[in-house]
């Protein structure tokens, strides 16, 4: 990594603190953010809009100058030029703007000032509590969460009902906001509960803090002393054995004074390794409930509700295309709408396929169009094999086209989730076809030598382009 780049990142880890901004926040404006020229009396910045020049300008120069300073230890000019990849028309681009930092002033209109931190004000959790943000009542319920909701709300309404509650699934699927909905309604409904939630690994090092200053029993009785303890991400516990052994009496005491235990994991206790058999055993005395990705009916129905609620003009159309490619985790989806919310509240920008597939990009780089990912397919195999993508969407059947076209179709077949029917009206082909080509690829799998992992190789380099 060049200077440059090096005053950059810092700068950046610099400004993460100084902000206090929410990832999705703070990528949307210093994410693009580089340092591109130092001079003795000049630092000039690169960002890639005329918009996020402004609101660098007129929202951030004091933390990037405070920043700035520490990092190089002397005050310099600031220029910050866009690069306008959203118009590339230099004649039309506004100006590079120069600031002299040491006598600039940042003057605002309240209006301005009230617009930019509405979008962009960071949730205190010690003055906001998160708990208004995730209830049963906004919880969205699937056909992969449904019995996981259930339960949670049993155990609610009456605790030690089932005991202890294992929840485990995927990350970014609900399982923590079925926590803080579990809190919020024990909270308004059974007052008198001492209700502890931890994060695994808050847990973990509460508890090394408490070894090394010598305040185990005050640690102890912290946690066997709650009437509902809630454990999430319970699976970063495993092999750690001296945190097994103080979480298993502590589960054992709350267990034995029928006090109400939840946890959730990634995965269900016999796939958390190592993990000793007797915490394996307790976790899986009470009742285990899963949640399951998101379907597409889910997905539709969470960005639906999400956009409305966050005043998101979006057509049945691009929601359902949303549905279609945001298909990993519930997480995933709030994160795109965040920050679609943020820029079309900051520029009045439409939301468009286009705004969609850019956002997309960014927030999940790896998730791509089934189109655009079809042509890069394509044509990765074209040139790794010589043979033209014409010929390859062709009918004609030479042995070195056959082979590039079956190729073709299993890469595609494993990088997206065309049916076998749409991928044959690529190449003018029927789903048995494409089958016979899938069934080619498994069988030189299987037999050729070497080749499934020249096939991953390929693959990876196409995901990766």
């Amino acid at each position: 990594m060049d200077e440059l780049s090096s005053i950059s990142e810092e700068l950046k880890s610099s400004l993460r603190k100084k902000t206090a901004l929410s990832d999705i926040s703070f990528d949307l404006w210093f994410g693009e953010f580089t340092l591109t020229s130092l001079t003795e009396d000049r630092a000039i910045f690169s960002t890639p809009t005329a918009l996020k020049r402004k609101i660098l300008l007129t929202k951030y120069i004091g933390q990037i100058e405070e920043a700035l300073t520490e990092i190089i230890g002397f005050n310099v000019f600031i220029e910050i030029n866009s690069l306008g990849t959203e118009s590339f028309n230099k004649e039309k681009e506004e100006p590079s703007v120069v600031v002299d930092l040491s006598s600039k002033k940042i003057e605002e209109s309240e209006k301005k000032e009230r617009e930019i931190d509405n979008i962009l004000r960071e949730k205190d959790t010690e003055k906001h509590s998160i708990l208004d943000d995730y209830t049963f009542d906004n919880f969205i319920e699937g056909s992969s969460n449904k019995f996981a909701k259930a339960a949670c709300l049993a155990v609610a309404k009456d605790p030690c009902y089932y005991n202890p509650l294992f929840i485990y699934g995927q990350s970014g699927l609900g399982k923590t906001h079925l926590l803080y909905a579990v809190m919020d309604y024990m909270r308004k409904n059974h007052p008198g509960l001492n209700i502890i939630y931890k994060k695994s690994e808050n847990f973990i090092n509460e508890m090394v803090d408490a070894i090394s200053n010598h305040l185990t029993a005050p640690f102890k009785e912290k946690y066997r002393s709650a009437d509902v303890l809630l454990i999430d991400d319970i699976q970063f516990i495993a092999g750690k054995e001296a945190m097994q052994e103080e979480f298993f009496h502590t589960f054992s005491a709350l267990y034995e004074s029928e006090k109400q235990i939840i946890l959730t994991s990634d995965r269900p206790p016999n796939e958390i390794k190592p993990l000793s058999d007797r915490l394996r055993t307790r976790f899986e005395g009470g009742l285990l409930a899963d949640v399951q990705p998101p379907s597409y009916e889910l997905r539709t129905a969470i960005i639906r509700k999400k956009s409305s609620d966050m005043g998101l003009k979006i057509s049945n159309e691009l929601i359902d295309y949303m549905a279609e490619r945001l298909n990993n985790n519930i997480r995933q989806i709030e994160g795109v709408l965040k920050k679609i919310e943020a820029i079309n509240s900051l520029s009045g920008e439409e939301v468009t396929k286009t705004l969609i597939d850019d956002v997309i990009s960014k927030v999940d780089p790896g998730n791509i169009p089934n189109d655009v990912m079809v042509e890069r397919i394509i044509a990765a195999i074209s040139k790794k094999y010589g043979v033209p993508t014409e010929d390859i969407k062709s009918k004609k059947r030479t042995d070195s086209i056959s082979k590039a076209r079956h190729l073709s179709i299993y890469i595609i077949k494993t990088l997206t989730g065309l049916t076998l029917k749409e991928i044959g009206a690529i190449f003018g082909r029927d789903h048995s076809t494409v089958s016979s080509s899938i069934d080619k690829i498994l069988l030189n799998i299987k037999t050729v030598k070497n080749y499934e992992s020249e096939l991953n190789k390929l693959i990876s380099d196409i995901k990766n382009n």
